[in-house]
């Protein structure tokens, strides 16, 4: 057993029915990842060094996947719904803090990394024959827009600006090409319609910041 051969088999594995969406980034549930981790590796292990305490009293979890001979560690700060970090955060923070780390540390082995990517599929996937019908209905919901009357989680002007800022700011970080940039439009893009249909000023900082990453990209359209 090598690192190829996990990182083969694990990436190989669509997480996509198992995610779920929060502030427009996509989370893996930890329960199912350790499944599929039991499934193929049921040897594997994993744990917890003492948390990093810094400063500002923010903290740091780190965590340490061992599968045979194999290892990967990972690190995560305790952040809030707003992905900031939290200053004394209590034991239940730190808790699930350590949950999403290991999933984490899994995609380092290569379960569930495309979607820290921004693509909707591993790269390996061969879809079914039902699923061009599926994603023709998915992009018809993509087109309706929603209105200012419909509930949504961004609730005033300030918090819009904060989605644009984190939303160009993950975009910079893990978009090196113009597909990894459109990938990332489309798997953000109910957040951005949200943005769109309830606060231009907002959508246009964030349209505007994205064209300027097109155009450092090689795309002037």
């Amino acid at each position: 057993m090598s690192y190829a051969e996990i990182w083969k088999t694990l990436s190989a594995v669509d997480v996509s029915e198992h995610t779920e969406k929060k502030q427009g980034l996509s989370y893996l549930s930890w329960a199912w990842a350790w499944g599929v981790m039991m499934d193929h590796y049921p040897s594997a292990t994993y744990e917890f060094p003492e948390p990093e305490i810094h400063q500002d009293g923010s903290v740091t979890v780190h965590c340490k996947v061992s599968i045979g001979d194999c290892a990967r560690t990972m690190w995560l700060p305790v952040m809030d719904h707003r992905n900031q970090a939290i200053k004394q955060p209590d034991a239940l923070k730190i808790s699930n803090s350590r949950m999403r780390c290991l999933v984490k540390c899994l995609a380092m082995f290569g379960l569930g990394h495309y979607i820290y990517a921004g693509e909707e599929l591993p790269a390996d996937a061969e879809p079914s024959a039902e699923k061009p019908a599926e994603k023709k209905a998915d992009k018809k919901a993509e087109k309706t827009a929603p209105t200012k009357t419909e509930e949504h989680n961004i609730p005033t002007p300030e918090a819009a600006e904060e989605v644009v800022v984190k939303l160009l700011e993950f975009a910079k970080k893990f978009c090196t090409d113009l597909k990894g940039l459109r990938s990332f439009w489309s798997e953000n893009k109910s957040l951005i319609d949200i943005v769109d249909a309830n606060y231009p000023d907002q959508y246009k900082v964030l349209k505007d910041g994205f064209t300027e990453l097109k155009s450092s990209m090689g795309d002037d359209k």
